[in-house]
């Protein structure tokens, strides 16, 4: 009896197995729910990482083509235009390098456009890149110089494309001259369209990322030197105390003065 006895009270009751498995449930619920989680702040850090380095790569592919087309020496020309296109920033750039050929006509030598368009499926913008003329770079492609250029799509879903060029200190949105800037600056973003605090809608600066580009960074920039003089006068030392003032008097406190110099001579009949 004693021996039965001892088997039943080493087992569980129900009521105690049921009390287990609803702690191991709520235990599971909660480490999944961590989990999930975890695994969103992972992929929103992810894609964001991608996309900044989706949009390094592509300023920096328009800086190759700027720093290689307008060389100097070269008949080369940048125009680019913005605009809004459903709300969003847009941009078309375009590099042209020409050479005289027959009869002293000017022709193509090398073009490239970046161009922003309206994407209606994913109600964004879509990047595309055009390479044409006499010096066809995408010979993977296997075309020729008579054939139509092609617009490859580099990227999608971009909300913000926009070109401005720096001439001495004036920022502007278009080029249009035959002559080169100082400086083009390129943004773009990926980033949604927010309220602003001006009340227009858009994507707000800290959200863009830019590239400014230099051309022709091998010019020379005119300086020039200007001498400075950091001597003192002779008449007054600035650092030489006074032996007839207190240094912790307020100078421009008489009152104060005069009862330094008062307790100054009662000291002095004291000693």
């Amino acid at each position: 009896m004693n021996h039965k006895k001892i088997k039943l009270g080493i087992g569980f009751t129900l009521v105690e197995t049921i009390v287990v498995l609803m702690l191991a449930s709520l235990i599971l619920v909660a480490v999944l729910g961590v989990y999930g989680r975890m695994r969103a702040n992972a992929v929103t850090i992810l894609d964001r990482l991608q996309q900044n380095r989706l949009q390094a790569e592509i300023l920096q592919k328009i800086a190759e083509d700027i720093d290689r087309l307008a060389a100097p020496g070269f008949e080369a020309t940048i125009n680019f235009q913005n605009k809004l296109d459903n709300g969003y920033r847009s941009a078309k750039l375009t590099l042209l390098n020409s050479y005289y050929g027959n009869n002293n006509k000017k022709e193509t030598y090398e073009q490239i456009e970046w161009l922003s368009s309206y994407d209606v499926q994913y109600d964004a913008l879509k990047l595309y890149r055009m390479h044409g003329g006499l010096n066809v770079a995408d010979k993977v492609l296997g075309a020729n110089s008579d054939d139509e250029p092609l617009y490859i799509p580099v990227a999608g879903g971009i909300t913000h494309f926009e070109l401005k060029a720096q001439q001495g200190e004036n920022i502007l949105g278009a080029w249009t001259s035959e002559t080169l800037p100082k400086a083009v600056r390129i943004g773009i973003s990926f980033a949604p369209l927010q309220e602003l605090d001006d009340g227009s809608v858009g994507v707000p600066e800290e959200e863009i990322s830019f590239r400014t580009v230099a051309i022709d960074r091998t010019r020379l920039i005119p300086y020039q030197f200007i001498k400075k003089s950091f001597e003192l006068p002779d008449e007054e030392d600035p650092n030489e105390l006074s032996d007839d003032r207190d240094p912790n008097a307020i100078l421009d406190d008489p009152d104060g003065l005069a009862e330094t110099e008062a307790d100054n001579e009662l000291e002095s009949d004291k000693k």
